[in-house]
């Protein structure tokens, strides 16, 4: 029952950052568009005045659009994305604990406690509730985990593997292609300044403004999606589990509080991640 509600709550988490990840890009591409149709509607006004008052229109609508867009990536919608990745990594983590026998899932109550979990962790989540309405888990098997061993190939090792490492990648390249539309920008609106100074074209002149609008809102887009911050939360986890994991070599004969408190500090560096970036959001 818990991993086939950590599957639905995870369809909903991922369904929520989509969402708020479409918002961000739409509410820059709005802005870009305002910037551009304003500037371009004055100077083709004298020109052609149909094609002046359809920029002035689609100037008017992007900025009017904006904000409306801008609200769906606030910092509302984006914690109740960080809240449910965190409840359906918390459910993750009872699962894995529970497949592996450690506490709190040992003895003859485990099944016992699990629900419990489940029920709690849903409880104290009610408000969020409604994401998860009409959602349909998986028919999935359950992680090839039956010890400590089985867990540590399935759980920290694959997490390094298969996520951490790959999502710092990600988010470096993103960071690397912001900070080349930045400097892209900026150099162009250097050159057009230049050239409107040094030539007295006034048309030149006017699109300095747009070019340092333009990087403006790119420079908004990066710090509100935090990709530099992703980037270190990732590279942190990845290196806190790696030395996790190095230190387990030396246990020749694990007891079961060597093995619990094992398994309770791989969850708990893995479920930090999910507080900081509550923390982090929450806070903005």
């Amino acid at each position: 029952m818990t991993w086939q509600r950590q599957h639905i709550w995870s369809q909903a988490a991922t369904q929520q950052k989509k969402s708020v990840g479409r918002a961000r890009l739409l509410a820059l591409g709005l802005g870009i568009v305002t910037a551009i149709s304003g500037t371009a509607s004055a100077q083709t006004m004298d020109v052609s005045a149909p094609l002046g008052r359809a920029l002035a229109f689609v100037a008017a609508l992007a900025g009017a659009a904006t904000p409306l867009v801008a609200a769906r990536s606030g910092p509302g919608p984006a914690s109740e994305w960080i809240r449910l990745r965190a409840i359906s990594e918390a459910l993750k983590s009872d699962t894995y604990r529970y497949l592996a026998g450690v506490a709190p899932y040992r003895g003859p109550d485990r099944d016992a406690a699990l629900r419990d979990s489940l029920t709690r962790l849903e409880r104290d989540a009610a408000d969020l509730v409604h994401h998860t309405s009409g959602r349909v888990a998986a028919d999935r098997p359950l992680p090839e985990v039956r010890d400590v061993a089985g867990y540590i190939e399935q759980r920290p090792e694959q997490q390094i593997r298969d996520y951490y490492v790959p999502q710092s990648l990600r988010m470096r390249d993103r960071v690397v292609a912001i900070r080349r539309l930045e400097v892209c920008f900026s150099l162009s609106g250097a050159a057009l300044g230049a050239t409107a100074g040094a030539f007295a074209i006034e048309q030149a002149g006017v699109w300095v403004a747009v070019c340092a609008t333009i990087a403006t809102s790119v420079t908004a887009h990066g710090a509100a999606s935090r990709y530099g911050y992703q980037e270190l939360e990732y590279t942190r986890t990845a290196n806190e589990l790696r030395v996790l994991l190095m230190s387990r070599t030396d246990l020749s004969a694990p007891t079961e509080a060597d093995e619990d408190a094992f398994v309770a500090a791989c969850e708990d560096i893995i479920s930090v991640q999910n507080d900081a970036w509550m923390v982090k959001w929450t806070t903005a």
